[in-house]
C-alpha cells in the first residue's frame, strides 16, 4: 500500500523524517518496504486564488484575471477556458522557473499580451510536469493555503507499506494515521465536514431489500442528483495517482478516494439504470451471467452474493460492478452504496471469479461495520464538491443487528508474565486507551472494550501483543537465558537416526529432503511385489493427486531428485535421505524409519588422469560397508535378492544373521527409461528400526598386537554366477582362531579360463596374539581353510 506522508499530515502533526516514520512503523509490526520521492521540474510556483476574471478586450480566447498570491493581487493574462473567479490554482510569479520535456528552462517574466500586461503565469498540469492535461489550468484543493509553495503539494514522499492479513484496520490513510497517533502518542485530527440536503427524500426514490443478512449484515446508500461527470480536479487526480491508482473521472475517483482514505469500499451506480428503483441484496438468484466493468461476461457462481435490481444483476457485491449500471459521461443521478459484507462472502466470490480488486482485499481483511455510514456521508460530500449536484435528504441504512464492541478481560499478572515486564495497572490502561479502547478497572485486571474496527483483537493475548507494540519491543529487558537440562533422556532411536545422517554426510553424500506423499503413478510404478496392495495407505482428503499416497519406500522421491537434476544437466548425484516410510500390516498402520542412498553419474569430479568412471554397484556396496563397520557391526553379509525394482543380478539383501536390514542394487532399466534419466542409478535402503536392534551394546578396546603376522595369497577358479560372498561365508564357518583378516585381492576374467568362469585371488592374514607364529603352523591352518572352501564348492 502506498501512503503519501503529506496525506498523513492532514490527520497528524509530526516532525519525523520519512526514515524515522518508517522505523516507528516497522518496530510496531507494520513493515515499510521502501520510500519513494517525487522529483519536480519547477520552482517559485505558489498557490494563487483567482479573485475575478473577465474577457480580454483584444482577444476572445484570453482572460484577464486578478490573482491573489498571499502578498498582493496581481494582473495575469490567461488562455485557459476554466479560468474563473473562486478557484485556486498554480501561479508562477515573476522569476519562477519551469522546465519542458526537453529539459529547457523557462524563466517567467513580466510581459504584454495583446496590449495587456501580465505579471506571472497561471499553469496547466503539463507545464509543471505533474500531469498531461493542457486544456485548462490546475485546479487545486479549496483547502490549499494561498501563497504556499505548490512544490510542497506535489513533491511527495510516499511510503510503501506491507500489511499482514491481520492489519485490515491499517489499510487506509486514516487507519494508518490512527495507528501512528497511538504509537507516537500525539492527538489525531478527526475529519469534519458538512453538506446541505435538498430535493425529494431518498425513501421516496429508492427501495432496498437485503435478503441475505448473513453475508450482508449492513447495507447503506445515498442518492446525489444533478451531478456533472468529467475529469477530476488536479488535487483529487494527484491523490489517486500517487497511491498507485489510475484517475478515471470525478465520480469514480471519489469512490477510490474514500477507499484509500477511510478504508471503506464503495460502489456508485447510475441511478437511472436501476430498474423500478429497487436494490436487492441476495445470494440465491436465477441470474446466470453478469458483464462486469472490465467488459468481460462472467458466469455467476452458485451462492455468490449479488447486488440486483428488479430485473437484472448490477454487481458482484464487494468485488466488481456491472457494466449495465456503470456511471458514464451522460450520467446525472447516482446512487452511492456503502456496505458491510462479510470477509467469507467476498473471499468466496473473489476466488471463484479470479478477481482480486482493491475493494475485495479490504473486505477480506475486515472493515469497520460502524464506519459504513460515515464513509457514505463523506463520499456524498466529496462528490458534491467535485461534481456538483443535490444530495437527497436521508440515508437508507439497513442493519441485521447492532455492532457492539468486544469486551475482553486483561490480567496484569498475565501481561507481565508473558512480556517479562513490571507494568502497573494504570500503565497498561494508558497504553490501551491510546488505541481508542475504553477501560474499566477491576482490582488486578482490566475489562477492555475493543473498537469494532479491530477485527484482529479477540482474546487476552491479542491485547498483550498490543501492549507490547506500544510499550516498545526494544524497551522490554532481555533476561540472560538459563539453561535447564531435561530430566527426560533423549530417545535413543532419534539419536541413532542423527548418527546415521552424520555418517552418510561424512561419506560425501548430499542430504535430500522429500515429501512423504507421492502420486499413485509413482506408487504403481515402483510397487514392490513383496508388499500387498492393501499395505499401501492413501490420503482420505488429498489436496492433489500428486500427493495422495504415503510412500512405502524412499526410492520414488530420490528418483525424482535424480530426474530433476538430470533435466537441469546436473548428472553426477551422490545423495542420501533419512526419513519415514508407511504401510499397513495386519490392519494396523505402521511408521518406520529408513535411510536411503542414491548414486548416479561419475564417482569423482573430472580429472585428466585417470579419467573419472561411472559409479557402480561396488561403490554403493563400499558405502554400505563403511557405515556398518563404523557402527561396529562385524557380522553382516550380502545375499542375492530378486526384487523387481532392481536390475536382475545386480542387487542384494543386506543381512545381519537371518535379519534383512536393507536392500541395495542398480535400479531396473525400465524405471530409468520411463523417467528418461538416461544413465544408470544405484540405490540402497535400510530399515533403521531393524538396524538399531543389532547395534552392539559396547565395543571392547584391545591392545595393539605384540607379535607379527603372516600373509598367504590364494587364487581359485569359480563359476561366474557364484557370488564372492559365498567364499567369505565358508571362511567364517571354518572358524579359525589364527585367521585375523581375509580380503579379495583381485578378480580376473578371460576367454582362456572360460566365459562362465572367473579367477578370484584372496589374501589371508594370520596372527597369534600370544606368540610368534611358526611357518609350519600357518601352512597347516591355511591348508585347512583352503580344504574347507574346496570341499564346500
Amino acid at each position: 500500500m502506498k501512503v503519501p506522508i503529506s496525506w498523513l499530515k492532514e490527520y497528524l502533526d509530526f516532525s519525523l523524517s520519512a526514515e524515522g516514520l518508517a522505523e516507528v512503523l516497522t518496530l510496531a509490526g507494520i513493515e515499510v518496504d521502501g520510500i519513494e520521492r517525487t522529483a519536480l521540474k519547477f520552482s517559485g510556483v505558489v498557490v494563487g486564488e483567482v479573485i475575478e476574471a473577465h474577457r480580454h478586450p483584444n482577444a476572445d480566447h484570453l482572460w484577464v484575471a486578478k490573482v491573489a498570491d498571499g502578498k498582493e493581487i496581481l494582473q495575469v493574462v490567461c488562455g485557459a477556458p476554466n479560468c474563473r473567479a473562486g478557484i485556486k490554482t498554480a501561479f508562477a510569479r515573476i522569476g519562477a522557473s519551469l522546465q519542458d520535456e526537453q529539459g529547457s528552462i523557462l524563466k517567467i517574466k513580466k510581459c504584454k499580451l495583446r496590449d495587456v500586461e501580465s505579471f506571472g503565469m497561471l499553469c496547466a498540469a503539463d507545464e509543471l510536469g505533474i500531469g498531461e492535461q493542457h486544456e485548462g489550468i490546475v485546479e487545486l484543493s479549496p483547502e490549499a493555503a494561498v501563497g504556499s509553495d505548490v512544490a510542497e503539494l506535489y513533491s511527495e514522499i510516499v511510503l510503501e507499506v506491507s500489511l499482514t492479513p491481520n492489519l485490515g484496520h491499517c489499510m487506509s490513510i486514516y487507519g494508518l494515521a490512527r495507528e501512528l497517533s497511538a504509537l507516537l502518542n500525539i492527538p489525531l485530527k478527526i475529519p469534519s465536514f458538512s453538506f446541505a440536503e435538498e430535493g425529494e427524500s431518498i425513501d421516496k426514490c429508492m427501495q432496498v431489500t437485503v435478503i441475505d443478512h448473513r453475508q450482508c449484515p449492513r447495507y447503506a446508500c445515498r442518492i446525489v442528483k444533478g451531478i456533472r461527470v468529467g475529469p477530476s480536479p488536479e488535487w483529487l487526480k494527484k491523490r489517486i495517482e500517487v497511491c498507485g491508482m489510475r484517475s478515471i473521472n470525478n465520480v469514480v475517483d471519489v469512490s477510490n478516494l474514500v477507499l484509500l482514505e477511510w478504508g471503506q469500499p464503495l460502489h456508485i451506480f447510475n441511478y437511472d439504470a436501476i430498474a423500478q428503483k429497487k436494490i436487492i441484496v441476495n445470494s440465491q438468484t436465477a441470474f446466470s451471467v453478469l458483464e462486469t466493468l472490465d467488459d468481460v461476461v462472467r458466469p455467476i457462481p452458485p451462492e455468490s452474493l449479488l447486488i440486483c435490481d428488479a430485473e437484472k444483476p448490477l454487481a458482484f457485491a464487494g468485488v466488481m460492478g456491472g457494466k449495465s449500471s456503470a456511471v458514464s459521461e451522460q450520467t446525472q443521478d447516482v446512487l452511492i452504496e456503502s456496505a458491510y459484507f462479510t470477509a467469507q462472502a467476498i473471499r468466496k466470490s473473489s476466488k471463484w471469479l479470479g478477481l482480486r480488486t482493491e475493494a475485495a482485499q479490504r473486505y477480506e481483511k475486515g472493515i469497520n461495520p460502524n464506519g459504513v455510514k460515515d464513509a457514505l456521508n463523506y463520499a456524498a460530500y466529496r462528490l458534491q464538491q467535485v461534481a456538483g449536484g443535490q444530495i437527497a435528504p436521508g440515508v437508507i441504512d439497513q442493519k441485521a443487528h447492532e455492532f457492539l464492541p468486544k469486551k475482553i478481560a486483561c490480567r496484569i499478572a498475565r501481561v507481565n508474565a508473558l512480556l517479562g515486564t513490571q507494568l502497573s495497572l494504570r500503565e497498561v490502561a494508558s497504553l490501551l486507551e491510546r488505541l481508542s479502547m475504553s477501560i474499566e478497572e477491576r482490582q488486578s485486571e482490566l475489562i477492555v472494550s475493543v473498537p469494532t474496527y479491530r477485527n484482529d483483537v479477540s482474546i487476552e493475548e491479542d491485547l498483550i501483543e498490543e501492549i507490547a507494540r506500544l510499550y516498545g519491543y526494544n524497551q522490554i529487558q532481555k533476561p540472560i537465558p538459563v539453561h535447564v537440562s531435561s530430566t527426560i533422556p533423549p530417545a535413543q532411536s532419534a539419536v541413532f537416526e542423527n548418527a546415521i545422517r552424520q555418517r552418510l554426510i561424512a561419506e560425501g553424500l548430499q542430504e535430500f529432503l522429500n515429501c512423504d506423499l507421492i502420486s499413485p503413478a509413482q506408487e504403481e510404478m515402483l510397487f514392490e511385489s513383496t508388499l500387498s496392495k492393501e499395505s499401501c495407505i492413501s490420503v482420505l482428503h488429498a489436496k492433489s493427486a500428486e500427493q495422495s499416497v504415503l510412500r512405502t519406500s524412499l526410492l520414488p522421491g530420490l528418483l525424482q531428485v535424480v530426474k530433476y537434476n538430470s533435466d537441469h544437466y546436473q548428472r553426477d548425484i551422490a545423495g542420501c535421505e533419512v526419513g519415514r516410510v508407511y504401510f499397513k500390516q495386519n490392519g494396523a498402520f505402521k511408521e518406520q524409519a529408513a535411510a536411503g542412498i542414491i548414486l548416479s553419474g561419475k564417482r569423482a569430479p573430472y580429472h585428466w588422469d585417470p579419467k573419472p568412471e561411472e559409479c557402480d554397484f561396488f561403490d554403493l556396496k563400499g558405502i554400505v560397508e563403511n557405515i556398518l563397520t563404523g557402527l561396529k557391526i562385524e557380522r553382516f553379509r550380502f545375499d542375492p535378492s530378486h526384487l523387481h525394482n532392481f536390475h536382475p543380478g545386480r542387487q542384494a539383501h543386506v543381512k545381519i544373521g537371518d535379519a534383512i536390514i536393507g536392500v541395495m542394487g542398480e535400479v531396473h532399466p525400465k524405471h530409468i527409461e520411463k523417467l528418461d534419466i538416461g544413465q544408470k542409478v544405484l540405490f540402497a535402503e535400510w530399515n533403521l528400526n531393524e538396524l538399531f536392534l543389532h547395534l552392539p551394546e559396547q565395543k571392547m578396546v584391545t591392545d595393539p598386537p605384540l607379535y607379527p603376522g603372516s600373509e598367504r595369497d590364494w587364487t581359485v577358479t569359480l563359476k561366474e554366477e557364484l557370488p564372492i560372498q559365498a567364499v567369505f561365508t565358508i571362511i567364517q564357518r571354518a572358524s579359525s582362531r589364527l585367521l585375523e583378516k581375509v580380503s579379495l585381492l583381485d578378480l580376473y576374467k578371460s576367454e582362456q579360463i572360460g566365459k562362465d568362469k572367473k579367477n578370484a585371488t584372496f589374501r589371508f592374514f594370520y596372527r597369534d596374539t600370544e606368540r610368534t607364529l611358526a611357518f609350519e603352523t600357518v601352512e597347516r591352518e591355511h591348508a585347512r581353510i583352503i580344504q574347507a572352501i574346496t570341499d564346500s564348492l
